[in-house]
């Protein structure tokens, strides 16, 4: 399934709420899958990696969630550790 990734602002958010809702993207179920997040309350800004079978599939889900994206973008390549794969 394609992967993707979004940016979000959590400007303002408190800890506990921010926890809560990693957990619930984290839990979630259908055929969205939230693979990992990255979170930086300091700057108020967070970045998610998904599985989804499309961009729209993936706006919508956050949009039901009341989850506002800055970007969603689709990954065609990723490395990690020194190997590149092709999505």
């Amino acid at each position: 399934m394609p992967r993707y990734i979004t940016s979000h602002v959590i400007a303002c958010m408190p800890h506990q709420r921010l926890q809560k809702l990693l957990v619930e993207m984290q839990t979630a179920e259908g055929d969205i899958r939230n693979i990992r997040a990255y979170a930086d309350t300091l700057q108020g800004r967070m970045v998610c990696e998904f599985t989804a079978p499309d961009g729209d599939a993936l706006n919508a889900w956050l949009k039901e969630r009341n989850i506002t994206s800055q970007g969603v973008f689709r990954v065609e390549f990723y490395a990690e550790d020194a190997e590149v794969t092709r999505e």
